[in-house]
């Protein structure tokens, strides 16, 4: 009995570390799902977009948490799905990732940089001293000229391009007597649209090896990071309103002070970005006694622990912000029809009570439940 009661607890503990890791947004994968989604027909960013719905980027800001969405996502559920089926719009398939992503979109719009300009990127070329290398027009194979450069998807892949090639770089550098060529994010940016501007032909499907999936936190483990960004070195609630580029230019600029770098497959550059940029948010901690009361006082028990109003039972899984506007995207239709066939209100929540129900959703089992 006793092993059995340890081997529930250790069963326990290993949930809690899988689910303490929150899902990273990736800014650029958001900006791309928000027009293939179609919500920049009604919703607008920055002023870009439609008009019958909130600008975004305007309700999201430094103060703005995934509970703060979250709670407005809920809030605005009941005219959003009228409109959606006044206009008869055909709903796409959202997951807990894609609302991490459209969240980073939304957050970072405010904070973006200029616009990526070639002509600049030539000019970055030139005054960083690339060209001292990698020599317009040669024919030589190493180190291959601009125009040789495989097509770049985005300003982040040309950074992880440059850090796998960080040692031949050095030596060369050194060579030469030329400083390592810090970047801002713009210069990066303005890079990478000069260097897909030289190139003869676009990406082809396929060409890219599928990116990393593994999450920024374990590779910031496996990569050794934690060896020296802890303690006062550590990263958390050190930075705000940064960029995923901009993380993602710091790894760069940094490389030389680096004792030992470590090698990134395709991808890890920007995991490692993303979650770095999601340490920067603000996080309302929930209280567990508060989530229960308002799980009561605001209905949920009528369907949430009844079994034949068919409503799923929200225990014994990993609940975060993200996970709850995925939930509702899905059966936001079925709850509105059953607690109109109720005859009751919509419950209105704010950015503190949601954080609070998901404590609750996610507080401990005890040993019993095993």
């Amino acid at each position: 009995m006793i092993v059995r009661r340890w081997a529930a607890w250790l069963l326990f503990a290993t949930v809690v570390c899988a689910w303490a890791e929150m899902l990273a947004g990736d800014a650029d994968r958001g900006r791309v799902r928000f027009r293939s989604l179609g919500c920049i027909a009604c919703h607008s960013v920055d002023g870009v977009g439609g008009g019958y719905a909130p600008d975004l980027a305007k309700r999201i800001g430094r103060e703005s948490t995934p509970a703060s969405m979250a709670a407005g996502l809920w809030n605005r559920s009941p005219f959003m799905w009228r409109m959606i089926r006044a206009r008869r719009l055909v709903l796409p398939d959202l997951e807990a990732q894609d609302f991490a992503d459209l969240y980073a979109y939304f957050y970072s719009a405010r904070f973006f940089d200029r616009a990526p300009d070639a002509s600049r990127g030539r000019q970055v070329f030139f005054e960083k001293q690339c060209g001292g290398c990698h020599v317009p027009g040669s024919s030589a194979a190493q180190p291959p000229a601009p125009e040789a450069f495989p097509p770049l998807p985005d300003a982040i892949v040309l950074l992880e391009r440059m850090w796998s090639a960080c040692g031949d770089m050095s030596e060369h550098l050194a060579r030469k007597r030329v400083r390592w060529p810090e970047l801002t994010s713009q210069q990066a940016a303005d890079l990478a649209a000069w260097l897909s501007e030289l190139s003869a032909r676009k990406l082809l499907a396929g060409e890219l090896p599928a990116a990393s999936s593994q999450p920024g936190e374990k590779l910031f483990q496996q990569k050794g990071c934690h060896g020296c960004h802890s303690g006062a070195n550590a990263f958390s609630g050190r930075f705000s309103g940064r960029t995923l580029l901009d993380f993602a230019v710091a790894m760069w600029n940094h490389a030389p002070a680096m004792r030992k770098r470590p090698a990134l497959d395709y991808g890890e550059m920007r995991q490692l970005a993303a979650w770095l940029w999601m340490l920067q948010i603000p996080e309302t901690k929930g209280d567990i006694a508060r989530g229960a009361a308002s799980f009561t006082q605001k209905g949920c028990t009528a369907c949430h622990q009844r079994a034949l109003t068919g409503a799923p039972r929200l225990t014994a899984r990993r609940w975060d912000a993200f996970t709850l506007m995925a939930h509702l995207w899905r059966q936001a239709t079925d709850m509105h029809k059953k607690l109109g066939e109720s005859h009751q209100s919509w419950p209105v929540l704010n950015a503190s009570q949601v954080a609070d129900l998901l404590a609750f959703l996610n507080r401990p089992p005890t040993p019993r439940s095993y």
